[in-house]
């Protein structure tokens, strides 16, 4: 065979895709042509991704990510198309199919895919930027962006879709028309769940991964995705709950995780023989809370005797942590605590249960103090 220059060589491709050399031969062409094609392209996004991460360019580096699918899918498409058209032509004398049509609308649906993968890319993207603190923009939002894009998107399809198969707006009014009503009667719940997300995205009483309690359902744990439908949430047993987002335009939801402040709310019981230096230990209590680091200052510190029991002293102590300190609240609540009882040791004090007293007809009296119990006999 004597040597092919390159003129000679692209022309014998472009006649083997023409088919001068038969269907089979031209099918075969068209399948080689999708292989290499596939492995070229393939390997300029490679070095296209490489670069771009290099680069931390969020917006070509989702790009070069998005496309690569979408196209390697479209180009075996058309290529499926034609050599179907090819044998049916060849073996029936006719065109199966409706090829430019066909072609068009695998193209729009293919465009369609692309920009929604591509809005996912860059809201992935931008996920990690934004729990990596460069960017101020929240999940909550960033959700939010991505699910209006995707209706954008759909839209922006399905206008274009018409546009080639030659339907007009009046046949899109129409449709909506009749069977908009159909579908309002039959689908009132997902409608309703529908709107209920929307409320939330504008209304955001909590947003992605904040803590949420929902105390009439007795629901509670961490967002994790608000869909369109329903939320899921990851209750501290880490088990997955599916809220319909109806539920959340019919109840009452708290937001723990924006709580400006934690209360440390702490009561005991001291012994009456604590009553001598009570008001030094108070003092001493409140003293130790105005210095703690954690707890914020401007808010009201509260150390007092609430009451002489029947057999102990009661001592109520309130006092507030600013949770922008950053501190985990069950560090600080055990710190005061033992920080307390070495006070309490300190003034030669002692901690104690109330005591319950049970008197008998036969004059046995029996005392209980927490776990301890005392028999008194008269």
């Amino acid at each position: 065979m004597e040597h092919l220059d390159p003129p000679q060589l692209l022309k014998m491709c472009s006649e083997t895709l023409e088919g001068q050399y038969g269907p089979a031969i031209q099918t075969a062409g068209i399948i080689a042509f999708v292989l290499i094609f596939n492995f070229i392209v393939s390997s300029l996004l490679f070095q296209l991704r490489e670069r771009f991460m290099s680069q931390q360019n969020v917006w070509a580096l989702s790009f070069v990510a998005a496309v690569q699918k979408p196209l390697r899918y479209f180009v075996w498409f058309v290529a499926a198309v034609c050599s179907l058209d090819i044998l049916s032509f060849s073996l029936f004398q006719f065109h199966a199919l409706n090829i430019h049509l066909v072609l068009s609308i695998g193209a729009v649906l293919t465009f369609g895919w692309f920009l929604l993968r591509w809005n996912a890319k860059v809201v992935q993207f931008m996920m990690q930027m934004s729990q990596n603190h460069t960017i101020a923009l929240t999940p909550g939002k960033l959700d939010l962006i991505s699910k209006i894009a995707t209706i954008t998107v759909i839209f922006v399809t399905l206008l274009m879709l018409m546009d080639v198969t030659g339907r007009n707006m009046q046949t899109l009014i129409a449709f909506g028309g009749v069977g908009g009503l159909a579908l309002a009667f039959a689908s009132q719940q997902v409608i309703s769940n529908f709107f209920g997300g929307l409320m939330v995205y504008i209304t955001q009483p909590f947003t992605i991964g904040e803590w949420v309690n929902l105390p009439e359902r007795k629901i509670e744990g961490h967002i994790e995705e608000i869909g369109w439908y329903m939320t899921r949430i990851r209750n501290f047993d880490k088990r997955p709950i599916y809220v319909p987002n109806s539920i959340f335009t019919q109840t009452i939801v708290i937001t723990p995780s924006r709580m400006s402040h934690e209360r440390f709310h702490q009561s005991f019981h001291l012994r009456y023989h604590s009553l001598e230096s009570i008001i030094s230990l108070l003092q001493a209590i409140r003293l130790m809370l105005a210095k703690h680091e954690y707890i914020d200052q401007g808010q009201a510190i509260d150390v007092f005797l609430t009451n002489l029991g029947p057999s102990a002293l009661d001592i109520d102590i309130s006092a507030y942590m600013a949770t922008s300190s950053g501190i985990k609240f069950a560090a600080v609540r055990q710190d005061i605590l033992l920080k307390i009882a070495g006070i309490v040791t300190e003034y030669k004090a002692e901690i104690t249960a109330p005591a319950q007293t049970l008197e008998f007809p036969s004059g046995v009296i029996i005392q209980t103090r927490g776990s301890n119990l005392e028999l008194v006999t008269n």
